[in-house]
């Protein structure tokens, strides 16, 4: 397993380094007047800023006043996103997961009708969206419903563990609805494919129970593809992460996207790129590794 983990973190390593190059790359291609002259060839600069970034973690400073060091202003903002995503992923994975399982379980009940309704809900519905309904239904000193229970800002772990855990679980399960969602239909899918295999054909003609043999037998099979497709559905998380940020008042890195964009802030848009391409590779990692716990072929087919 650690040579495979070892394996799967040198190759997103060299993911990052791609996406921040590209990037570096096309900005200096399409907007060369927006940087200081350097008579260097572009790929001597290139080479400069990746060993300055990846080795020092210098990436230059805001063109926005008052300046401030790019470096800075991720050391503050990504703990915040990390959680966010780390939280929202395990939400989406369990939820998905057991959803998937109790609506194979229940084919053609309510239960599984109603599962496979919501995750359909969710996977139209923008999270932004999502978001400001539970707001507004039961956010604390606004909502609707005088249910106030939901805090509309982000408390730092540093000022209460607690307050910062109240915090964050609505965004959390805001952020992971659509990867819960997806998980849910490719494991109910695959569960009952797993029904129809000869070996659990013949288990249930051998007096093998429905349940038992989902439980023990279908559900492993079918998680394998889940997690698979969810390791692939991490740049959609990432992505909403931004909306869910502005949504919640979280205090991440990305809320300095659009400031970056709307003020062609090229230092502080290749540090985003830098923590959203990090955040996609340590989280596909994550799941990677879950994988190969599930289904150790994938290990050796690496």
């Amino acid at each position: 397993m650690a040579k495979f983990a070892l394996k799967r973190a040198a190759g997103l390593l060299a993911v990052v380094v791609v996406a921040v190059s590209g990037t570096f790359l096309t900005a200096h291609l399409l907007r060369p007047n927006r940087f200081p002259p350097d008579s260097r060839p572009l790929p001597s600069r290139l080479g400069d800023y990746l060993q300055r970034a990846f080795l020092h973690f210098d990436l230059g400073r805001s063109e926005t006043p008052p300046g401030r060091p790019v470096a800075e202003l991720i050391r503050q903002g990504l703990p915040a996103d990390l959680w966010l995503l780390l939280g929202a992923v395990a939400f989406g994975l369990l939820i998905g997961l057991a959803g998937g399982a109790i609506a194979a379980a229940n084919t053609g009940s309510l239960v599984s009708r109603a599962a496979q309704g919501a995750a359909i809900l969710f996977l139209c519905a923008p999270v932004y969206v999502v978001g400001m309904a539970l707001l507004l239904a039961l956010g604390s000193g606004i909502a609707l419903t005088h249910v106030g229970i939901v805090p509309t800002r982000y408390v730092p772990m540093s000022v209460s563990p607690l307050r910062w855990l109240g915090s964050l679980i609505v965004p959390w399960i805001v952020l992971g609805l659509p990867l819960a969602a997806l998980c849910l239909r490719m494991m109910r899918a695959e569960m009952l494919e797993a029904l129809k295999t000869d070996v659990l054909r013949t288990a249930l003609a051998k007096g093998l129970s429905r349940p038992r043999a989902l439980r023990r037998h279908a559900a492993p099979l079918a998680a394998a593809p889940a997690v698979s497709l969810a390791g692939a559905s991490i740049p959609l998380v990432v992505t909403n992460l931004v909306l869910v940020e502005r949504v919640f008042q979280i205090p991440g890195v990305l809320e300095h996207t659009e400031g970056a964009l709307g003020n062609a802030d090229f230092p502080v848009l290749f540090g985003l790129t830098f923590v959203i391409a990090t955040l996609v590779a340590v989280a596909t990692l994550l799941v990677d590794l879950t994988l190969a716990w599930l289904d150790p072929r994938t290990r050796a087919a690496t």
